[in-house]
């Protein structure tokens, strides 16, 4: 299993949470990714965490260039996958920062049909995802949530059925399993049930993963996405442990 760490910058300057300058936000930044790096991390996701409560999907014009700003200062090895989260579900401005900053992937909460989020009632937009990632200089995975965390599918949704549709429809290449929130252990029969769908090397577990269950999700998942578990105490606004990294993963070999 591949795991890759989760950056949290703090609310960003556009954002009603802002209360640090850009580099202040970069150097914890940067500090969180030398911890990850050091510890043995795959990949590392950078998100916009800090930035709640979340837009929907359009990210305001000073966010992005406050996204882009602190991920362009930052020293990433060039080894790792990088990603780039624009939360709550603003594909096409991850997109746009990922070519910015020479990154692999993004990962996208909400790629096709409708959740019930915190946000309200969110609808993909893989269409528009599609046609903005087919004009970038360079090609950028999707990483897409299934029955992603914090929301609620339509009554009646099938996990089976809405991984179908990201795969064949929506245009994804990796497919995320999560909690039901951030830190929250991932179902591990929502998992069994779409591995069989879902091709070799593009199954990813998104939120729960720690020392005590990462062996047995290793088993089932190619990916895992760990945010909360690689911090000081497991504290999610905690700095990076860089030794829970180095356990962690250690127990996946």
């Amino acid at each position: 299993m591949k795991i890759y760490g989760v950056i949290h910058l703090k609310g960003l300057p556009g954002s009603t949470s802002n209360v640090l300058s850009i580099p202040e936000i970069t150097t914890l930044a940067q500090n969180d990714i030398n911890g990850l790096t050091e510890g043995g991390v795959d990949g590392i996701i950078i998100e916009n965490f800090g930035d709640a409560p979340f837009v929907k999907d359009n990210l305001s014009k000073r966010s992005l260039v406050s996204f882009t700003t602190v991920a362009s200062n930052l020293e990433l090895n060039k080894n790792l996958d990088i990603g780039i989260n624009v939360l709550r579900n603003d594909g096409i401005s991850a997109l746009a920062i990922a070519e910015a900053i020479n990154a692999n992937f993004v990962r996208i909460n909400v790629l096709n049909n409708i959740m019930y989020t915190d946000q309200g009632i969110i609808e993909g937009k893989s269409y528009d995802v599609s046609q903005f990632r087919n004009t970038l200089s360079k090609d950028i995975q999707v990483f897409a949530d299934v029955f992603v965390k914090h929301a609620t599918p339509p009554q009646g949704a099938k996990i089976e059925n809405h991984t179908k549709e990201l795969l064949e429809r929506a245009g994804a290449d990796v497919i995320i399993v999560s909690g039901d929130g951030t830190g929250e252990v991932t179902n591990i029969e929502d998992l069994n049930r779409i591995r069989n769908i879902v091709p070799k090397g593009k199954l990813a577990i998104g939120s729960g993963l720690n020392g005590e269950n990462i062996q047995d999700f290793s088993k089932i998942a190619d990916i895992g996405i760990i945010g909360t578990d690689f911090k000081v105490d497991g504290v999610l606004n905690n700095p990076v442990d860089t030794d829970r990294v180095k356990d962690i993963i250690g127990k996946t070999t």
